[in-house]
């Protein structure tokens, strides 16, 4: 179970090291990397973000805008872009939060089914 010290931008963090992402902090966001198991990239480690202002509420509301290089591409998404050069933000909505015993677990898998649509 998530310790209660780690909220915000440091538990977040503390997450993806613990399941080994490698996070880095660049430019607003917090870049680390995931391997889909289906879809056009299953099997590929793919990068992947999130902006700093949206872990103020980590993990009691998950980020809503997933971070990816322009060259992830989808045939239907609300997008901008992001922060990061040469990448964009996808609106994503993860429905029934809240009920995961490592919340952490639950955004990389919610990551991995994005890229799937890919």
């Amino acid at each position: 179970m998530v310790a209660l010290k780690e909220t915000g931008e440091e538990g977040f963090l503390a997450g993806l090291r613990r399941f080994a992402c490698s996070p880095l902090k660049r430019n607003g966001a917090v870049v680390f990397s995931v391997t889909p198991v289906g879809g056009r990239y299953a099997g590929q480690s793919v990068q992947t973000g999130v902006s700093v202002s949206e872990l103020t509420s980590w993990p009691t509301v998950p980020p809503h805008w997933v971070h990816l290089p322009d060259s992830v591409t989808f045939s239907r998404t609300n997008s901008r872009p992001s922060p990061l050069a040469g990448w964009r933000m996808h609106s994503r909505s993860l429905n029934r939060w809240g009920n995961a015993e490592e919340p952490i677990r639950a955004w990389l898998a919610h990551v991995r089914a994005v890229l799937e649509e890919a």
